[in-house]
């Protein structure tokens, strides 16, 4: 089988000719570093086609590369970083089927005046939906499959006070598919605006005030069917230091949403429980919503080991079409076992609810990792992971679940930052 080339030329050339024009003026301190990250090694996996437990399915073993350069541009004021990274991954003997590409392209940038700063976040991802855990992965179907995702991220921030600010910030992302019919995939944007008001309550204790707008459309490719979510809501935090080593912070807010779902009726005639159909044969529903976001999470340093824990309740988009509130909870253990040999822990759990009744497909999703690594020089070092993860949704014959094992072994260099 013919592996899959899927890099976009325009994305290289929008960033290539975005960069030239916020470098107009270079003051004389400005300088360039170039940092090159290389890694190779091998994996094996129990289920690397994502089939239901109740199939029996086959491993697979194969070998990946992955070449990333980070590029910083830097003044007294400004920051500017581009990250082009390629992954590549090949199985061997009848599992060569499932090789795959992978590009992402980022360009960051910062300004800092002396009462504000801004930023931009502008990125471009072609990756296999087999390669995103966050993405529903229908049984024996995400093999050839891929998702291109672009990004743009703006942010201020502006100094009111010695102790207040204000923050505005969006996150707009356009997600489409190159897949199959009868994948389920739908292809959708995604946009969220924010501001924020962060007082200094004192030195170790900061309030935030935050109202947030969202509009999430999705689209069904190879049919009608289309799905327009809008919401809005309202957040307070509160961040506090406790000691010298730890931090937390907590979370509370709401949302409101506002789901319109439409279909083409089938034979023209038929609609699902629930919708109206018009003139035209389209059937529709609309449905409201009122749910609770926030969290909290507790990090933890010393000079060997960094503990953190989060729960989070947010509102997401996922690649069935739908809007979802999603329920995360995480646990990450980092610590130096040694001058060399260091070592962390990942627990992942996630579980998806559908935002109204229509069309209910939840899913729940978790995944534990560990990863060791020894560094052999300042430059090279060895790393060994295992990921085990588990996908039971709704969609895939009434919640059967679909697990996987993962081992990776590869050898990172990570070069010395060239300036110039």
């Amino acid at each position: 089988m013919t592996m899959r080339h899927r890099y976009r030329m325009s994305a290289a050339t929008a960033l290539t000719v975005l960069l030239p024009g916020l470098l107009v003026s270079v003051p004389a301190l400005a300088y360039w570093e170039l940092i090159p990250r290389v890694e190779g090694g091998i994996t094996t996996e129990t289920n690397p086609f994502n089939e239901l437990e109740t199939r029996g399915y086959d491993s697979a073993t194969g070998a990946f590369a992955d070449f990333r350069l980070d590029s910083t541009f830097r003044t007294a004021r400004d920051t500017i970083t581009l990250v082009p990274q390629l992954r590549t991954l090949k199985y061997s003997g009848s599992e060569d089927d499932l090789d795959d590409d992978d590009y992402s392209l980022s360009l960051n940038t910062s300004h800092r005046w002396d009462i504000a700063s801004a930023s931009l976040l502008l990125a471009y991802r072609d990756n296999g939906i087999r390669t995103n855990e966050f993405n529903t992965a229908t049984p024996g179907q995400t093999v050839d499959d891929s998702q291109q995702t672009w990004s743009f991220d703006p942010s201020l921030s502006y100094v009111l006070s010695e102790r207040n600010s204000l923050q505005f910030s969006a996150d707009l992302s356009d997600i489409q598919y190159d897949a199959s019919p009868n994948s389920g995939y739908y292809d959708y944007r995604n946009t969220n605006i924010q501001a924020t008001w962060i007082h200094a309550y004192s030195a170790q204790t900061s309030i935030l005030l935050s109202a947030n707008v969202g509009k999430f459309k999705a689209t069904d490719p190879y049919s009608t069917a289309e799905n327009i979510t809008d919401s809005y809501g309202a957040t307070i935090a509160m961040e506090r230091k406790f000691t010298p080593t730890v931090t937390g912070t907590v979370t509370l807010g709401s949302s409101h949403s506002t789901q319109d779902v439409s279909r083409e009726a089938l034979f023209g005639i038929f609609c699902p429980p629930g919708f109206t159909i018009d003139t035209q044969g389209e059937c529709s529903i609309s449905e409201s919503s009122d749910n609770f976001i926030g969290g909290i999470s507790l990090r933890q340093t010393s000079e060997v080991m960094t503990t953190t824990i989060e729960y989070n309740q947010s509102q997401a988009p996922r690649s069935n079409g739908s809007s979802v509130v999603s329920d995360s909870f995480r646990l990450k253990f980092e610590r130096d076992l040694s001058r060399r040999f260091d070592g962390s822990i990942n627990l992942l759990y996630t579980s998806d609810s559908a935002l109204g009744d229509f069309g209910r497909e939840d899913r729940v999703y978790y995944s534990g990792s560990s990863t060791l690594r020894y560094r052999l020089t300042e430059y090279l070092s060895l790393y060994g992971t295992y990921a085990y993860t588990v996908n039971e949704d709704d969609a895939n014959d009434g919640g059967v679940k679909q697990k996987n094992n993962r081992l990776f072994f590869s050898l990172v260099y990570r070069g010395v930052g060239i300036r110039r």
